[in-house]
């Protein structure tokens, strides 16, 4: 019987389908918590905290950016704020969505994207609309459809790359490949961070508080849909791929194709050698 390679077919992409009740509830809740807490930090910092020195810095900040302005950083943070616009975020997040399902045909990765950005904007819309802090007093160089200032919407979205991290660290050990992610990981939330505070549309509080909601949503995914059967099958292979299966040393020349296997059936037994063809023994 002869095993072929062709015989052995991927799970089909439904069964790989990590989100089930328990992650649907799980999800939900862990929005409304961020929601919830995030709201609460925005009160404070527009009600108790209002005439803090918390509250003092950051106007001073912000007026200290006002005066390092040039026609060259004027252009250099357009740049750098175009990096989590809206339409960049959407439109970055559902490309790479579609090529890691075209990839590795399962749902692990594109969702540990998808629902990262979703948890992000949705926490995001809710916290800004509640809080509605005023931008701060200086000219300001963008115009935003929202006038809320707390939390950072761009350095959130930002800080929701890390999920393209995150996944990238499951596929690969090399060690270039991870130092490039974690440094690019790290300077486009900051980029954004100095760009919307250069161009007068954040306070520090507001981009500090989009960078930890960012990371808050896509840690939140990544534990969830981690807890489900199909992530953690699919995150064996994963590693099984980045170990190997053969033993250092083998030749991939002594280990056959799986076309070229070939089994006995069960009723074949071997061959004997006739007793009578024996050579007997001589006196």
């Amino acid at each position: 019987m002869i095993v072929s390679s062709r015989d052995v077919q991927a799970p089909r992409l439904r069964t790989t389908w990590p989100v089930h009740r328990r992650q649907t509830w799980q999800l939900i809740v862990g929005w409304a918590v961020m929601t919830a807490v995030w709201t609460g930090i925005g009160k404070l910092i527009t009600g108790p905290l209002n005439s803090s020195s918390i509250v003092r810095n950051d106007q001073r900040i912000a007026n200290w950016m006002v005066t390092q302005r040039t026609p060259t950083w004027n252009h250099l943070t357009v740049v750098g704020s175009g990096l989590a616009e809206t339409l960049t975020k959407v439109v970055v997040t559902g490309v790479l969505a579609l090529i890691l399902l075209i990839v590795w045909k399962r749902w692990l990765e594109p969702l540990v994207l998808l629902i990262s950005l979703s948890i992000e904007a949705a926490a995001f819309i809710v916290v800004t609309t509640i809080v509605n802090r005023s931008r701060p007093a200086v000219i300001r160089l963008d115009n935003s459809p929202v006038g809320s200032s707390f939390p950072s919407g761009h350095v959130a979205a930002a800080a929701a790359y890390a999920a393209i991290a995150v996944v990238i660290f499951w596929h690969t050990r090399r060690v270039w490949v991870r130092c490039v992610t974690v440094i690019l990981t790290v300077l486009i939330p900051v980029a954004v961070a100095l760009s919307r505070m250069y161009r007068g549309m954040h306070f520090l509080t507001d981009v500090i508080g989009g960078a930890l909601l960012g990371s808050a949503a896509v840690a939140l995914t990544v534990i969830v849909l981690k807890s489900s059967e199909e992530a953690g099958l699919a995150l064996r292979q994963s590693r099984d791929q980045q170990s190997g299966s053969r033993q250092p040393g083998a030749s991939t020349a002594d280990v056959p194709a799986a076309d070229e296997i070939v089994t006995p059936p069960d009723d074949v037994a071997p061959a004997l050698p006739d007793a009578s063809a024996r050579q007997q023994p001589t006196a």
